[in-house]
């Protein structure tokens, strides 16, 4: 089933350039490599998604204005009704632009991160998901009556040679300009 969905995200995307809030990866999880990921608006937040595991902890990332320099995406799975594995990859050539992601992920690690008008608030909250909130870019929103003059900057986020383990990934509206699919089937698993 989840070949099925990856095909015809691939169908979509290589057909119109385009995909519309479409996850792009269930079970144990893709990796995201990127050369500069830069975004207007950031927000980062702890949250629960989903793996072969079942329930686990993820950070949400939600993201307005997305650039993406060097995007490479793959996942290994194994293969329906075969012995085996195969690893599936989707790589742009050019800068990819997304209007707004929502992404669960288990990992980042960045060579390089900057922020503009960082916000990280831990406070006691009802709602686990409001307990610890990093926000970056033109949606900071300092507490009044402090010294430190926040102004939201765009890009409020720009990471360098980053490596992200994601869960989900979730795109209003994205374009992926020389766009590859690349399939690499390992029989020994």
């Amino acid at each position: 089933m989840s070949l099925f969905v990856v095909a015809l995200v691939g169908a979509v995307i290589l057909s119109s350039g385009t995909a519309y809030a479409a996850p792009l990866a269930s079970g144990n999880g893709f990796t995201v490599e990127a050369d500069e990921i830069r975004s207007d608006e950031f927000r980062f937040y702890p949250s629960a998604g989903e793996n072969d595991a079942g329930s686990t902890p993820v950070m949400v990332a939600e993201q307005r204005g997305v650039e993406i320099d060097g995007l490479r995406l793959t996942r290994e799975q194994a293969v329906p009704m075969m012995e085996g594995t195969m690893e599936i990859s989707f790589t742009a050539d050019e800068t990819v632009e997304a209007d707004q992601q929502y992404i669960k992920l288990t990992g980042l690690h960045a060579e390089n991160a900057k922020f503009n008008g960082q916000v990280i608030n831990a406070q006691p909250h009802e709602n686990p998901e409001r307990q610890f909130v990093q926000t970056a870019g033109e949606n900071a929103d300092p507490e009044d009556g402090y010294l430190t003059d926040i102004e939201g900057e765009s890009p409020g986020m720009v990471q360098e040679d980053v490596e992200i383990e994601m869960v989900y990934l979730a795109s209003n509206e994205i374009s992926l300009p020389g766009l590859s699919v690349d399939l690499d089937y390992n029989p020994d698993g």
